[in-house]
């Protein structure tokens, strides 16, 4: 159990880093083609941050306080209930999760940009969730 809770940590930090590295690119002078393959990259990033940071929780959640939650949400509220973050992190948090659900059913391009422009803000916001469980 403590091996898996060490491996999901280990993939989280790397996912977060992948993330963070892929926000802090210049994009100003590639042409909108390129531009928007690299958003989707930056997009992708994000999903799997989020994804691989709820299962990290979930599984942290478990180990430490003995609740075996099933979905996203609901591993999230839990943290939030235990004490591991503020209102503000639960609101971005949820936010973050419908962001990356989104995602999934994006076939218009005005939404896509839109989505991406809150993805943009969320630099520095996993480390912060990932700390609290030291």
């Amino acid at each position: 159990m403590e091996e898996r809770l060490t491996l999901l940590r280990q993939q989280c930090v790397a996912a977060i880093e992948d993330f963070e590295r892929a926000l802090s690119y210049n994009f100003a002078s590639l042409d909108s083609e390129l531009l928007d393959i690299l958003r989707n990259g930056q997009a992708q990033k994000f999903e799997f941050t989020v994804e691989i940071c709820w299962k990290t929780l979930k599984e942290f959640i478990f180990k430490t306080h003995g609740f075996d939650l099933i979905s996203p949400k609901a591993v999230i509220k839990k943290y939030f209930e235990l004490g591991y973050l503020n209102y503000e992190e639960l609101d971005r948090f949820l936010h973050a999760l419908d962001i990356r659900n989104s995602f999934s059913h994006i076939y218009n391009k005005a939404v896509f940009l839109e989505l991406y422009n809150q993805i943009i803000t969320y630099k520095g916001f996993f480390p912060q969730i990932l700390k609290k469980m030291d």
